[in-house]
C-alpha cells in the first residue's frame, strides 16, 4: 500500500498503522461491496453523509462499535476522534464548487467477478464489458436509465440478472425472472456493487479516450452532435432506437444479429462510422472556403 492510493494513520506510541483506501477504485472486494452498500443508503437518504463518512471508517478500519460514544475509536488510538478521521472519506468524491458530490468511479476491474446463489456459482462481465454483447448492452443501458428516473430498485436488480448470465446464450425474456431470483438469493451489496461498475462503464464509453491495438479511440464522439442543429440520437449507446437505427442501416444485420454481436465490435465499426462521417463534413467544409 502506498500514500498514492491509500491515506495512512500510524499511532507510533502504541505501534499501530491503519490504512484507508483514498477511493472506491482502492478497495478490495469487500470493502467496495461494505462501502456500496453505505453510499446506497447515504443516496436513498437513509443516512446523512456525516453518518455515512463515520460509518465508512468504521468498515475500513475494521472496528466495531461498543458502548462507548460514537466519537470514540473502538480501539485504543490516542488521538482518535472518529469524525474528525472520518473527514478521509471526502477523498472518495469529486467535490463541486457548489458542493455536490460525485463518487470517483476509476473502476475497471467488476467488483463481483461471480455470485454463489444457493448452490451454484454465476459469473459476471469481465472489466470493460469485454466478454459481453451488444443486447446485453442496449437491455442493461435502459435499466441503468430508469433507475435514475426512477429510483425503483427494480432495475438495479434487472441491470444484474442482464450481465449475471451466459452473454452466448443470452435471452432478454429471462432476465425479469432471473432478477427476482437474485433479489431472493443474493446479497444487495452485490447488486449495488455491480451498478457502480456499469455506471463507471458509461462515464468511460462517453467521454473517455480509449486504446485499442495501440490507437487512441476517441469514443465521445458517439455522443457528440454533428452540428448545433442536429437533435442528437446518442445520449447512451444502448438506447432501443439507436439498435433499430443501426439494425435498418444493415451494417451488422438485421437487430437478432446485431444484439449477439461484441458490445466493443459494435462500438469500434460506430466509431469508424461516425469519425468517416465527420472527416467528411470537413472535408466539405473546407472545399466550400476554398471555392468562396
Amino acid at each position: 500500500m502506498s500514500l498514492n492510493t491509500h491515506h495512512i494513520i500510524e499511532i507510533k506510541e502504541k505501534g499501530i498503522t491503519k490504512y484507508i483506501p483514498k477511493e472506491l477504485a482502492h478497495c478490495n472486494p469487500t470493502e467496495f461491496k461494505d462501502i456500496a452498500r453505505l453510499l446506497f443508503n447515504w443516496q436513498s437518504g437513509s443516512i446523512s453523509y456525516g453518518d455515512f463518512r463515520v460509518q465508512a471508517i468504521y468498515v475500513l478500519l475494521k472496528l466495531k462499535k461498543g458502548k462507548r460514544k460514537i466519537n470514540e475509536l473502538e480501539i485504543d488510538i490516542a488521538f482518535s476522534n472518529i469524525e474528525r478521521v472520518s473527514v478521509l472519506m471526502d477523498s472518495f468524491f469529486q467535490i463541486t464548487d457548489t458542493l455536490d458530490k460525485r463518487i470517483k468511479l476509476n473502476i475497471t476491474d467488476n467488483p463481483v467477478p461471480f455470485v454463489k446463489p444457493v448452490f451454484l456459482r454465476i459469473h459476471g462481465p469481465k472489466p470493460r464489458l469485454t466478454n459481453t454483447n451488444f443486447g446485453q448492452y442496449e437491455d442493461a443501458s435502459n435499466s441503468y436509465h430508469m433507475y435514475y428516473r426512477t429510483h425503483d430498485t427494480k432495475y438495479l436488480y434487472l441491470l444484474f440478472a442482464t450481465y449475471y448470465q451466459d452473454p452466448r446464450r443470452y435471452n432478454n425474456d429471462q432476465t425479469e425472472s432471473k432478477a427476482t431470483y437474485f433479489k431472493k438469493t443474493i446479497d444487495f451489496a452485490n447488486v449495488f456493487s455491480f451498478f457502480l461498475f456499469f455506471e463507471a462503464f458509461q462515464n468511460y464509453v462517453t467521454s473517455s479516450k480509449v486504446m485499442w491495438e495501440g490507437n487512441v479511440i476517441d469514443l465521445s464522439i458517439l455522443f457528440s452532435k454533428v452540428d448545433e442543429s442536429e437533435k442528437s440520437e446518442l445520449p447512451g449507446l444502448g438506447t432501443k432506437s439507436l439498435a433499430f437505427q443501426i439494425a435498418e442501416s444493415g451494417v451488422f444485420g438485421n437487430l437478432r444479429e446485431l444484439r449477439s454481436d461484441k458490445l466493443w465490435e459494435v462500438l469500434l465499426r460506430l466509431y469508424d462510422i461516425r469519425k468517416r462521417d465527420l472527416d467528411n463534413k470537413a472535408e466539405q467544409e473546407r472545399n466550400a472556403k476554398k471555392n468562396a
